[in-house]
């Protein structure tokens, strides 16, 4: 079963925007290179281009991966660049564990700057096609551009061909370009999300710009169809939109169980802002992991999305309550009124993604507290985590929440403030919490942990 990209034409751009409120997205990301066996020869020469261009690719990919466009186009700020490229696998069987090296090459071949990234899919039947995407900061005044490609031979992948529809994007208020859309599995097995990416393209189809997946849900049932947020670095009017999934037959075994203890409730502070409240409950006997979506509708018509995503995995017979501050497709008009936001309907899904693996164990750290300040409705927790053991300490993160005197959580939130702690290291972090109205921030009792995965 071969895979090509999804193409959708270029549409009047709906009413989506993102709105800025006071906290960013609940989002985790993780982005690792793969060691392969097909590497590429040497370098040719090229121009450093001033408009989108065409780089031949250089060094030209081994026969098992072909390389059927590398572009490199400038960024978003005038000191950045941008490199964009399209593989597919030539090979008469399946390549997995695809990634791409780029390095950026100055006058006498002098080493600028170099990246590696997965493609995506990061796995290819024979013909399949794949994007990658990396972007480069820095005045860099680029002569050449390579790019190296890393596969290994697997027995085999089963696809499930996913359908893009209803897509539409706007510019957000800091100047990104967000994509919405569904994502619709048509076949008769329950698939297995991994990965989303689209490549922009302009009125002679060239590339402009990429956009990355934020948020879905990672398991989709047969003949249903589920939202998914896109977010470009940038703002892009495109005209072509090209997909490219990364999606599977899920041969895994059941997800695990989670349920809404509470589910998200709409609150309001004492100025306005809007947020939702809710309780995630683990009741197995594993350390699970966690990935839900809000999905806000008016009158069906699908006008906004927010991520759930804790940072670590909530214990065996957890609860884990949690805050969605920042709404993606919502309008600044509907966020801005009482009335309308009380006339959208909410629907929330929560799923396991998977249990926490054997190896992995979750570990306490030192929290140190330094400042409490309370600005109107938001309170600002100010301190310092410590790894007070001997290993290395990855998605080190501090976990908060808010009690009323009755006991009951009127809010939660987190942060995370370092990719890895090493052993004695330290770390700074300011964590908010939003607060419902008529909440006395003196008169809350506040609980905060710290945690991570040991890393070795």
């Amino acid at each position: 079963m071969s895979f090509h990209p999804h193409i959708v034409k270029k549409n009047k751009p709906g009413p989506w925007f993102l709105v800025s409120t006071f906290f960013a997205a609940l989002t985790i990301g993780s982005c690792s290179a793969f060691p392969g066996i097909i590497q590429n020869p040497d370098p040719q020469q090229t121009q450093s281009p001033t408009t989108p261009t065409a780089i031949p690719s250089s060094p030209t990919p081994a026969p098992e991966i072909g390389l059927l466009s590398l572009n490199l186009i400038p960024g978003q700020t005038p000191d950045s660049w941008q490199v964009i490229g399209q593989l597919i696998n030539e090979a008469e069987f399946p390549l997995g564990a695809i990634s791409v090296t780029v390095t950026l090459l100055g006058v006498e071949g002098v080493e600028l700057d170099k990246a590696t990234v997965p493609a995506v899919p990061a796995s290819l039947l024979p013909d399949e096609e794949a994007l990658f995407a990396i972007d480069f900061e820095g005045t860099l005044a680029v002569v050449d551009t390579t790019a190296e490609i890393y596969a290994e031979r697997i027995p085999r992948i089963r696809r499930a061909q996913g359908e893009i529809q209803n897509t539409t994007w706007q510019t957000n208020s800091e100047g990104d370009t967000v994509i919405l859309g569904q994502i619709t599995n048509p076949g008769i097995s329950q698939a297995k999300l991994h990965d989303l990416a689209a490549l922009m393209l302009d009125e002679k189809q060239e590339p402009i710009g990429y956009a990355n997946l934020v948020a879905s849900t990672t398991h989709i049932p047969p003949r249903e169809s589920v939202p998914f947020i896109a977010l470009a670095d940038g703002e892009f009017d495109p005209y072509d939109l090209v997909f490219f999934l990364d999606m599977v037959v899920d041969t895994s075994p059941p997800e695990p169980d989670l349920q809404f203890l509470e589910p998200p409730a709409l609150q309001f502070t004492d100025q306005g802002v809007p947020f939702f409240l809710g309780s995630i409950h683990n009741p197995s006997s594993d350390w699970v992991w966690a990935s839900g979506l809000l999905i806000l509708e008016d009158e069906d018509e699908l006008v906004g999305i927010a991520p759930i995503n804790p940072p670590l995995p909530i214990q065996p017979g957890g609860i884990h309550s949690f805050t969605i501050q920042q709404f993606w497709g919502i309008s600044p008009e509907i966020l801005a009124s009482e009335d309308a936001m009380h006339t959208l309907n909410a629907h929330a899904s929560i799923e396991g993604v998977t249990t926490l693996a054997a190896d992995e164990t979750v570990s306490l750290l030192e929290l140190n507290i330094s400042q409490y300040e309370a600005l109107g409705s938001i309170v600002f927790l100010h301190g310092v985590i410590i790894n007070p053991g001997d290993t290395l300490i990855r998605q080190p993160s501090i976990y908060a929440t808010a009690r009323n005197e009755e006991g009951l959580i009127i809010s939660a939130g987190w942060v995370s403030p370092a990719e890895l702690l090493e052993a004695g290291e330290a770390s700074d972090f300011e964590l908010s919490l939003l607060l419902p109205r008529v909440a006395d921030p003196a008169m809350l009792e506040y609980d905060v942990i710290a945690f991570g995965l040991v890393a070795d």
